[in-house]
């Protein structure tokens, strides 16, 4: 794995970091702005990023539109993680879409045994699908938890 490949990926949970350190605010609101980073590289070419999230996502592959709704689903979550009471639906679709893309990358990655790009920073990205992916969905998750029981 060159590093190279991962350059996206730092360039956004970096400047999420310094943005929430800037603002001095919780672990949500750098998942937050982490999120709405994330959907904004895939909203700049949703064919691209679908295109290569088709191959290893379980939504995807039973419906085929999935690809056009899921960057304005991740989206709507950064939004709705950066306020202090975020809305209880938007939410449980984050919890489902974190488990869901956990159980995406743990088949394709570890049971499948695919090697293929991550679609997490858009379509063109070289970064290996793995566990930084896993660990992006298990976050949503256990953030989505926590919010959900706070």
């Amino acid at each position: 794995m060159k590093l190279k490949s991962f350059t996206p990926l730092i360039a956004v949970f970096g400047t999420s970091l310094l943005i929430t350190i800037t603002l001095l605010k919780s672990f949500q609101i750098y998942m937050g702005i982490s999120i709405c980073l994330l959907a904004m590289l895939k909203l700049m070419d949703i064919e691209a990023f679908g295109t290569s999230y088709k191959k290893y996502d379980l939504i995807s592959s039973q419906f085929d539109k999935w690809i056009y709704i899921y960057p304005f689903c991740e989206l709507l979550i950064g939004i709705s993680f950066l306020n202090s009471s975020p809305p209880t639906l938007i939410i449980v679709i984050a919890l489902i879409l974190g488990i869901s893309g956990m159980i995406s990358v743990f088949k394709a990655v570890y049971l499948d045994k695919l090697k293929l790009n991550c679609a997490c920073i858009g379509g063109y990205a070289k970064t290996p699908l793995g566990i930084i992916s896993f660990i992006e969905n298990l976050l949503m998750a256990i953030m989505s938890v926590l919010i959900l029981f706070n």
